[in-house]
C-alpha cells in the first residue's frame, strides 16, 4: 500500500499526523517519519504543503520585505495554496 504524506516545499520535513497530540499536526525530518512507521520509502508518495514554520515565515517576509514587489506578492501568497 502507498502511503500519500505531504512534504513542506520549504524546509522539506513531512506532516507526522500519527506524531500530533490534540489535533495539531507534527512535522519531523523523513528518516524519522520512516522510523515511527516502518515503512519502506519505495511506499511513500509526496503531496506538496507548507509546514506552519515556513508558512509564517514566507508570509512575514512577504509582507515587511525582502524585495519582493506588489505584483509577485499577490502570485505567490501561500495563504491561497
Amino acid at each position: 500500500m502507498v502511503r500519500v504524506v505531504p512534504m513542506c516545499e520549504l524546509c522539506r520535513r513531512v506532516r507526522d499526523e500519527g506524531a500530533s497530540t490534540w489535533g495539531t499536526n507534527s512535522w519531523v525530518d523523513f528518516p524519522s517519519y520512516l522510523a515511527r512507521h516502518v515503512v519502506p520509502p519505495s511506499q511513500v508518495r509526496f503531496s506538496r504543503d507548507y509546514c506552519s514554520e515556513c508558512r509564517l515565515s514566507y508570509d512575514i517576509l512577504n509582507t515587511y520585505g525582502g524585495g519582493w514587489g506588489q505584483s509577485h506578492r499577490s502570485k505567490h501568497s501561500l495563504r491561497s495554496v
